[in-house]
């Protein structure tokens, strides 16, 4: 069972789904947000930031959705042509007895504070309950990522632990993880 591309529109943003022509387009988000999104994720090889590795990428992206595993999605602010944030939903599982998946994100240095990713993130979660009828969202930060754990409650996702170690950054940090999850009051019985 996979999962068709989407398109899901809120008043200042464009969610849609990864497209084969969107390398140009990562490698610039990433590369003008290295320092910005540096402190939150592993250490990135050089090829990361080259057309020829998000050409391959996206075309995992491709197949992920096609088998259901994953709906990895861009995040465009209406009027604008490069990407604001970078959002998926990932380890679906949308089957007995488990209906669920996780949900990450990243948001341009320059875009931070004006609520376009709480509009994208409850765009995603209305499409991962109303469409892909999912009955538990899980979504994790740092520990002092304030932001993103703002971003998180204002969408009504809950705190259910922490992680100790957990994530893996540069330089050989670890670092612990905040869990959390938003449950579908709506779920039904396919």
């Amino acid at each position: 069972m996979g999962f068709e591309p989407v398109r899901l529109e809120g008043p200042r943003v464009v969610v849609r789904s990864a497209q084969a022509d969107d390398a140009r387009r990562f490698v610039s988000y990433f590369d003008r947000n290295r320092a910005h999104l540096e402190p939150w994720n592993p250490v990135r090889e050089v090829a990361f930031y080259t057309e020829p590795y998000w050409v391959e990428r996206i075309r995992g992206y491709d197949e992920n959705r096609a088998r259901g595993a994953a709906q990895h999605m861009v995040v465009v602010a209406h009027g604008e042509e490069e990407f604001t944030g970078d959002i998926g939903l990932f380890e679906i599982i949308a089957r007995d007895p488990v209906w669920r998946g996780r949900v990450g994100y990243s948001l341009d240095a320059k875009k931070v504070g004006q609520g376009l990713m709480s509009e994208a993130l409850g765009l995603v979660v209305r499409y991962a309950f109303d469409v892909l009828n999912l009955k538990r969202l899980q979504a994790g930060h740092l520990p002092h990522n304030a932001r993103s754990a703002r971003v998180l409650e204002r969408a009504g996702f809950v705190r259910e632990a922490l992680q100790r170690e957990y994530f893996h950054l540069g330089g050989g940090t670890w670092s612990d993880h905040v869990e959390t999850c938003l449950i579908n009051p709506a779920w039904r019985v396919p």
